[in-house]
């Protein structure tokens, strides 16, 4: 499941990924062209001890000649090497600093020493070579003195010299852009799988359905611009009606068997937009011809009044107190007779007067009264409210803002309705990335103005 989920977030933020590895290839060709050419020049001595042609000899000799060829190595970068070679080509630099172009190594089970010098100028780089190996075979025989017949035991040959090298041995392009490319693929992957972390952020209604283990039964895109608000049309064919639609046809196999339904919706946190889908949902479903009521139970910072452009001085707090009846406080909106109970005043205390005795008996006339109502309540997490509505009505369809809720907050949301014995009933995913083209308008033009009300304080819910 993990790796399930990190192959599609993978895919999904594979243009971050790429960037990733554009820009340090590009850092790489830049760190190629700039960077200083050295070139490389080799030579290849070999190491032989003075035997008999007898078996045994021989191969004490090649065992005794591959250890001393180790001990040479190590001598080549002496200073009884490289003194010689600062003196005879005249260099510009002290022993010290000509060690350090110098490297000498050995390949496994052999007795041959290859000498290797990297410098700015490729011929100085061979002539250096050439001259580190002659000054090494003289100092061998120097420092290893003859036995009792004048024979040296061991004896050296140059076996391979310097040529002037053709290309740069570093930096090496095709190296270096290599592991560019390899960085920059790390890269990408740690920052887009770290930002997933840190970031925490449910973008995908597969993570709501792994989250939330509850069925997705809408998805609501981001709003465009020219189509916003409560759509008051019953035959537009814009893809938010079409969405809409979609989530009243799946909400009528909710409390299936029930002739009168009641849906609380709300929220992890605000900005979910959870005020605009009951909004529109509300309208939706009294365009089939359903006697619907649209309550406003967000005591706290209500907003439908503003989206609906209704008088918002008399509503649920007004019933509650006594100074209101219920068709007092109920007003119609659009043409399809949706019936809209607003907030009304703000009060102290709205945790008790939604849990109050009063509160309970208004959703149930409410409830007995319409077809469905959709109840329309505060954000889960700050507050407790939709959590005790929830179990006035039946359950709760949660709206999930891809983009704006995050993991930790929308499982705590599902952690609260279960402690609080709340069903989950559905979930609406809100503010989905929109796609190329119009699904369900088979590439309609959005519907006008004229089709909408309320633009502007629907823009408002979205901050909410």
């Amino acid at each position: 499941m993990i790796r399930t989920e990190t192959l599609a977030l993978l895919r999904s933020r594979w243009l971050t990924i790429v960037v990733f590895v554009l820009v340090a290839i590009i850092v790489a060709a830049a760190y190629v062209a700039f960077s200083p050419r050295e070139y490389s020049a080799s030579t290849r001595l070999v190491v032989s001890a003075s035997t008999s042609s007898n078996g045994s000899d021989l191969a004490q000799g090649g065992t005794f000649a591959q250890q001393q060829a180790r001990n040479y190595a190590n001598i080549a970068t002496s200073d009884v090497v490289l003194q010689p070679v600062v003196n005879a080509l005249d260099l510009d630099m002290t022993v010290a600093a000509l060690g350090r172009k110098v490297s000498a190594t050995i390949p496994l089970q052999t007795s041959i020493i290859t000498i290797e010098v990297t410098d700015s100028s490729p011929e100085r780089a061979a002539t250096i070579a050439n001259s580190v190996t002659t000054s090494l075979a003289n100092a061998v025989g120097s420092l290893v003195p003859a036995d009792a017949d004048g024979r040296a035991p061991v004896k050296t040959e140059i076996v391979h010299r310097a040529t002037v090298p053709s290309r740069p041995s570093s930096p090496n392009a095709t190296v270096a852009l290599g592991a560019g490319a390899l960085l920059g693929l790390v890269a990408g992957i740690a920052y887009v799988i770290i930002a997933r972390r840190v970031s925490s952020r449910v973008r995908t209604a597969g993570e709501v359905r792994r989250l939330a283990h509850a069925p997705v039964i809408g998805t609501v895109r981001e709003d465009d611009p020219r189509v916003r608000g409560v759509i008051t049309d019953s035959t537009s064919r814009s893809v938010r009606a079409e969405e809409f639609r979609q989530i009243r046809t799946n909400i009528s196999f909710l409390q299936a068997g029930n002739a009168h339904k009641a849906f609380v919706v709300t929220s992890s946190v605000p900005g979910e937009g959870k005020s605009t889908v009951s909004s529109n949902l509300a309208a939706s479903l009294a365009s089939m011809g359903r006697s619907v009521c649209l309550v406003e139970a967000d005591l706290r910072k209500p907003s439908l009044a503003g989206v609906l452009d209704l008088e918002g001085s008399v509503g649920f707090t007004t019933v509650l107190a006594g100074e209101a009846t219920l068709d007092d406080a109920l007003q119609p909106w659009g043409s399809s007779g949706l019936q809209v109970l607003l907030s009304g005043e703000l009060p102290p205390n709205p945790s008790e007067l939604l849990s109050s005795e009063a509160a309970t008996e208004i959703i149930a006339e409410l409830h007995e009264r319409f077809e469905v109502v959709i109840v329309d309540s505060p954000p889960i997490l700050p507050v407790t409210d939709a959590a005790i509505l929830g179990n006035l009505v039946g359950g709760v369809i949660l709206v999930v803002g891809l983009g704006r809720v995050r993991e930790r907050e929308l499982a705590g949301t599902v952690e609260a309705l279960a402690v609080a014995h709340t069903p989950l009933l559905g979930v609406v995913t809100n503010f989905a990335p929109a796609s190329a083209g119009d699904v369900y308008g088979y590439g309609a033009p959005p519907e006008p103005r004229a089709a909408v009300t309320a633009p502007a304080a629907a823009t408002a819910e979205t901050e909410r």
